[in-house]
């Protein structure tokens, strides 16, 4: 996926998404014998937009804060606690 096509997944509003169309985040299924860069595949692969999910009947829009982590390092905690 191009930085684009994540900028445009970033860019969803909750006015713009069907709760039924989002994933809930309770059925993704990680392996975490796998390598972060294979776990972050899986988690993908399964979310579809990992900016904007549900969980049960709560939307969640996912942002990160300036606050010096890396992209990289946000999203691990992110898989590291799913």
């Amino acid at each position: 996926m191009t930085a684009e096509e994540y900028r445009a997944l970033l860019d969803t509003d909750f006015s713009d998404a069907d709760i039924e169309q989002l994933t809930d985040i309770r059925n993704i299924k990680i392996d975490k014998n796998l390598s972060q860069e294979k776990r972050q595949a899986q988690f993908l692969k399964q979310v579809g937009n990992p900016y904007l999910l549900r969980r049960g009947s709560m939307m969640i829009k996912v942002s990160f804060a300036n606050n010096g982590l890396s992209m990289e390092q946000a999203f691990e905690n992110l898989l590291l606690n799913v």
